[in-house]
């Protein structure tokens, strides 16, 4: 099993690479002369920036998810957090009337009774919850192909980690997702300025 240094070093490595990435960009806009160029470059790295901030944030994610499952914590000694993912499948159960969860699959045709022996199951189970190992499912990091500040504040709040941090950066989170829409989808009208790519690259390191 990998140590928490070992992970540590492993997403360093991955920002590095990412950071190389971009300041090559930012190099060939200090050294080009010509404005049309500018444009182009900038608009080039405001794509490679929010590229490598979604590619960043989903791999680091990934790779905590990774790290917490390989430690087969039981759910007793684990963060809330980290049960309540753990256990999504038995709650989208709980709360779905036509589901036929193993568990429950023999009951009566009864909606009401239905939920309630379900409810009964889940807290007779509970004990047996208690010692199953922790294991975050792997559709829980989601991007949704655009990392918003909402998303990632939700990805980061669903695996237990401290989503306050977005907010300082959340407007500058966005604006980038704005322009780099209005670029991927062809608006050749879009030339972010010197200033608005400085905030973008300064809000996703």
């Amino acid at each position: 099993m990998r140590s928490p240094e070992d992970i540590f070093e492993e997403l360093e490595q991955d920002r590095a690479s990412r950071e190389s990435e971009i300041r090559l960009i930012e190099n060939f806009i200090s050294q080009s002369k010509a404005e049309p160029e500018k444009i182009m470059l900038r608009r080039s790295l405001v794509l490679l920036t929010y590229a490598h901030l979604e590619g960043f944030c989903k791999f680091s994610m990934m790779a905590y998810a990774g790290a917490v499952n390989a430690i087969k914590l039981p759910c007793r000694e684990a963060a809330t957090p980290l049960v309540a993912l753990t256990l999504s499948r038995v709650f989208a159960a709980l709360r779905d009337i036509n589901s036929k969860h193993p568990e429950f699959a023999k009951l009566i045709d009864d909606r009401d009774l239905h939920q309630i022996a379900r409810e009964r199951a889940f807290i007779d189970g509970n004990e047996r919850i208690s010692t199953q190992n922790v294991e975050i499912p792997d559709h829980v990091v989601d991007t949704k192909s655009n990392l918003s500040s909402l998303v990632l504040k939700r990805n980061l709040y669903q695996l237990g980690l401290q989503y306050p941090v977005v907010k300082k950066h959340g407007s500058t989170i966005d604006r980038l997702l704005g322009v780099r829409n209005a670029i991927a989808h062809g608006d050749k009208l879009k030339e972010p300025k010197d200033s608005d790519v400085r905030d973008y690259l300064s809000a996703a390191f």
